[in-house]
């Protein structure tokens, strides 16, 4: 069914802006290890590791546990509650969907989708081990790195990120990237998929401010706020998750 396949694409695209753009992790070590002598020497114009730069991030996300994220792209806006259990991002999401509004629960090892049409209970469950198209779609976003954003930092190591700008508040880094990178090595990127440019602005305590880059020839752009919130993320009832329908085409 083309709309379900729209639908759930259009989710995947938005939980990777999210999760993947938020997630970019520390060097493979641990958040605690990741360094900070390029920072203290780091100004406008200079170059520094993007792994080491997103390892700080990392570091100051899961100090702050929890938070609020927004994204804007093509004109609209998707908000979320995210938190770190255990060292893992945990994400609720409400996304508008071609006029329609997508919820997407990210937690544990699963993805669960509410509002896709055709199914026989309110909420979806995405396997990433599945091989159903849909499911595949999910499959580099919760293997490569949303459960776990270490994962996607180790690919990030030995890119090169440009301070662009640097105040006492904020410093701005932008960095390009394989598209794949973005998403962890289990990821593929489409055929053709351009070198994705992204920029990091990050306040004095390494958290982010904002996140952006660009997809599709559209922004995208993910702000964050509200660090330290309590944020109450869980798995749907078990009574409202059924197993993905697909329609046949005819």
């Amino acid at each position: 069914m083309k709309i379900t396949l729209r639908r759930t694409g259009g989710a995947a695209l938005a939980l990777a802006g999210l999760l993947a753009l938020g997630a970019c992790g520390s060097d493979g070590t641990s958040a605690e290890g990741a360094g900070t002598s390029e920072k203290a020497d780091a100004a406008q114009g200079d170059t520094v590791d993007a792994g080491e730069v997103a390892g700080r991030m990392v570091k100051a996300m899961e100090k702050a546990g929890s938070g609020t994220m927004t994204m804007k792209t093509g004109g609209q806006e998707a908000t979320g509650d995210f938190r770190y259990t255990d060292g893992k991002l945990e994400q609720r999401t409400k996304v508008p969907v071609e006029g329609a509004e997508m919820e997407i629960i990210a937690v544990g090892d699963f993805v669960y989708l509410k509002g896709l049409p055709g199914q026989s209970k309110p909420w979806v469950k995405i396997d990433p081990t599945a091989t159903d198209p849909v499911s595949q779609m999910f499959k580099g976003i919760v293997e490569g790195g949303v459960s776990d954003p270490t994962k996607m930092a180790a690919n990030l190591k030995g890119t090169r990120a440009t301070v662009k700008a640097e105040s006492g508040d904020t410093t701005t880094y932008e960095f390009t990237v394989d598209p794949a990178k973005a998403l962890g090595s289990t990821a593929s990127a489409p055929a053709g998929s351009k070198p994705l440019t992204m920029t990091y602005v990050l306040d004095k305590e390494d958290r982010p401010v904002t996140i952006a880059t660009s997809a599709a020839g559209q922004k995208i752009e993910v702000a964050y706020s509200d660090w330290g919130k309590k944020v109450e993320i869980a798995a749907p009832p078990a009574d409202q998750v059924g197993a993905l329908s697909i329609p046949s085409a005819g």
